[in-house]
């Protein structure tokens, strides 16, 4: 078992109540009222391609569109013909770094030995040049939530070895000739593990299956595609491994008491979703669900930067169902002190939405400024060296289902029709004072 020094993630742990929602921790409110913003902060920008310009036509999620499991990206946010100003506009906010999509669907339509798209790595290419004439260092990300259909559901994705060790491995390569000479740093993949058990464990993304050890199998096999990434891309430009980061507790039971089953799930999920790469990085060791525990040497202390997204907690019932809970800023913090505490040799940087949502679909302003505050105090003897807003710009959700597009709350910092939100106030106050 990984050694915790903070047990945000205990499975013991009874329900969230009403008060852990509503409170803060009053070091927060301090730092506020006196604005007290500890150190400087790299700002960034997490720009999913999928959700801007909507999905390429031979990705998987189109696929999944046409069957009627999620609804019509469209034009996304209608980024193709907008993003010369949107980059703009996030560079006035105070963003200083961008995470850009070269999604794989799009440079490569059809497997080798087709080229990339001429297309499509001018128009990357020209983003990437734009970006750092504005000021903004371009990161690039190879994955981030849809994967080619030819890849994902014809070869079998990274659960294949073929695909895994070989398609993989040679479009890493590509990338990186095509692009290396244009970008700050590489990520990999975004959220590989949340998107491992969302394909293999809850059927929420293509292929649509829910099977727990089929899980833990491509929980293991993203992990082994983001170390040969950072095998492949070490020395070109920084490598970043983008993982999730959330509170995990067990359902309470009907009658009140302890709920040893859904204790026994939320272990699980914790062995899949935040022991396989905390395990790998601080000691070696690879984790995943059930599976047979593996040394993995070549991973301890890889990456150089560690990318965090801090997502709401879940309850985890009997079944090993998730429910989402509210997105409460401490718990949040919390859970991004375990990370930093447990590899506090790597460098952090903490993602997400500093817009909180009510159930009415209002944000708060107490989340807005608590989440950055929280950010700023924990630059403090840390190596948190920045805070990157995730969907910046209101645009398809790829973790919407359905075939109709559920209704979003404000989550970004910047509306559909480029409005800014009251979060983009926040984001350029935390600027102005670093």
């Amino acid at each position: 078992m990984v050694n915790r020094a903070r047990s945000s993630t205990s499975t013991s742990a009874s329900a969230i109540t009403a008060s852990e929602q509503a409170a803060l921790p009053q070091a927060l409110f301090d730092a506020s009222r006196a604005g007290a913003l500890l150190a400087p902060m790299e700002l960034g920008a997490v720009l999913t391609s999928a959700e801007l310009d909507g999905v390429a036509p031979t990705a998987d999620w189109s696929r999944w569109i046409q069957a009627g499991r999620a609804a019509n990206a469209g034009d996304g946010a209608g980024f193709a013909t907008t993003w010369r100003d949107d980059l703009a506009q996030l560079a006035g906010l105070g963003a200083r770094s961008v995470l850009l999509t070269a999604e794989w669907a799009r440079l490569a339509p059809h497997p080798a030995p087709s080229p990339y798209s001429a297309e499509a790595v001018e128009l990357l290419t020209e983003r990437l040049e734009v970006a750092s004439e504005l000021g903004l260092e371009p990161w690039l990300c190879l994955v981030d939530g849809t994967l080619p259909g030819w890849f994902s559901d014809d070869d079998g994705g990274f659960l294949d070895d073929e695909s895994r060790k070989l398609t993989w491995p040679r479009h890493i390569d590509r990338v990186g000739e095509t692009f290396g000479h244009l970008v700050a740093g590489w990520v990999p993949q975004r959220e590989p593990l949340l998107w491992a058990l969302r394909r293999y464990l809850h059927a929420s993304a293509p292929p649509g299956v829910s099977d727990v050890v089929k899980a833990a199998e491509a929980v293991r096999a993203s992990m082994w595609a983001d170390g040969e990434a950072w095998r492949l891309l070490a020395g070109t430009a920084p490598v970043a491994t983008y993982q999730t980061v959330r509170m995990i507790r067990a359902a309470p039971s009907d009658s009140g008491f302890e709920n040893v089953k859904a204790q026994q799930q939320a272990t699980n999920t914790e062995r899949l979703l935040w022991q396989p790469w905390l395990a790998a990085l601080g000691e070696g060791r690879q984790i995943a669900g059930g599976l047979p525990e593996l040394e993995v040497p070549q991973l301890r202390g890889a990456f150089d930067r560690v990318i965090v997204e801090l997502r709401p907690p879940v309850l985890v019932d009997e079944e090993g169902r998730w429910q989402t809970q509210r997105p409460v800023p401490n718990l949040m913090i919390e859970a991004l002190h375990q990370a930093v505490d447990e590899l506090s040799d790597h460098e952090f940087v903490a993602a997400g939405s500093l817009a909180g949502v009510v159930d009415d679909g209002h944000s708060q302003p107490d989340h807005q400024q608590a989440m950055m505050d929280a950010a700023a105090e924990m630059t403090a003897g840390t190596k948190l060296a920045g805070w990157w807003q995730s969907s910046p710009i209101e645009g398809y959700r790829l973790d919407s289902s359905g075939p109709k597009a559920a209704p979003q709350a404000p989550a970004s910092l910047i509306s559909s029709d480029r409005t800014e939100r009251s979060a983009a106030d926040v984001f350029r106050r935390f600027q102005a004072t670093n």
